[in-house]
């Protein structure tokens, strides 16, 4: 530490040299745990994915099971059968990166089974859609809304548009069948996010997989956001396409009072490289089944090249699957 200066009364009569010294000693003792993390978590990796044939599904049934683990030394293996699978040193190292302390521990180990994990095979296609619905998308007519629709089919195959007499009606004709799409608005530059629309998208189990932003030409400056949504498959949200090279991907939930810590998942994110956008709060509690309370919506940017995706959505899945997912997109 060159730069500490001696001479400041604090220090006078202290052994400058031990000090020193013991700053190295803890210096390498950090460095011989952090070692000794990397390789204990190495070694539960290549156990997990031995223990789960390489399969990410048995992966994350695994994981599952040993953060469900009961407290106490009698371990009832009945209700976790996948724990007979994992050696007892495995099942320790789980306990103790339970804790909020063992957040990126945990987090590594979920990029380390990313690393060994086979390459997915390719996503499983969507429930084939009859072809008087494939590419029909509900909106209500407006001159506005006729520019975000023209937008927004860009990206769809063989679009066609069904006008509806209000934006409930165009969630109903998701909702129903009849449609493969419907048009929102999201949120202006004049009145932020706009909570009514957010509501219908809880409502009818819908999911954004696209944006667009117009100008109002009768206001300055004025911007409008409109979202492209599906129904919801009850899979990680997919985007309507992949975003070029230097493009962002926008990943949106919900996250409720009382639910998994708002604080440990923005640290979740930030590890992977997710980074917060926005951050609003919102009166949704009617479509949450909730008392009087207020949500956050939280808005994050993925960076697609420099973000690990992966790793925060099996961080998602795992820990903190109360919150809503709203949807995954790009803006066209």
């Amino acid at each position: 530490m060159p730069f500490l200066n001696t001479d400041i009364p604090e220090l006078t009569g202290f052994d400058t040299g031990l000090c020193l010294s013991n700053l190295d000693i803890l210096a390498a003792r950090q460095d011989r745990l952090s070692e000794s993390m990397l390789a204990m978590l190495s070694e539960l990796a290549d156990a997990i994915i031995r223990d789960a044939a390489g399969d990410p599904d048995t992966v994350d049934s695994i994981l599952l099971s040993l953060q469900s683990m009961p407290d106490g030394e009698e371990e009832d293996k009945t209700a976790h059968p996948m724990l007979e699978r994992v050696a007892p040193v495995n099942r320790e190292a789980i306990a103790r990166m339970s804790t909020h302390s063992g957040l990126y521990a945990r987090l590594l180990l979920y990029a380390m089974l990313e690393e060994r994990t086979p390459a997915a095979p390719p996503a499983k296609p969507l429930p084939l859609l009859p072809q008087t619905v494939r590419g029909r998308i509900a909106y209500m007519p407006a001159a506005f809304a006729d520019k975000a629709y023209l937008k927004l089919a860009a990206g769809v195959n063989s679009p066609r548009a069904a006008a509806t007499a209000s934006f409930v009606d165009a969630c109903e004709e998701v909702r129903g069948g009849l449609c493969e799409y419907c048009i929102l608005p999201l949120e202006s530059t004049h009145s932020g996010k706009l909570a009514a629309f957010t509501r219908l998208i809880l409502r009818y189990n819908l999911r954004v997989v696209a944006v667009c932003d117009l100008e109002n030409g009768a206001a300055d400056g004025q911007i409008t956001r409109f979202a492209l949504l599906r129904a919801a498959d009850g899979a990680f949200p997919t985007p309507l396409t992949t975003p070029a090279e230097g493009e962002s991907l926008y990943l949106e939930f919900i996250h409720r009072d009382g639910a998994s810590s708002l604080t440990e998942l923005l640290t979740a994110a930030e590890f992977c490289g997710v980074t917060v956008c926005r951050l609003d709060t919102l009166p949704l509690y009617d479509e949450l089944d909730m008392e009087a309370a207020e949500s956050a919506s939280v808005g994050l940017v993925c960076d697609v090249a420099g973000s690990d995706l992966a790793v925060f959505r099996r961080y998602l899945t795992l820990e903190a699957s109360d919150n809503i997912l709203i949807g995954l997109y790009s803006s066209i």
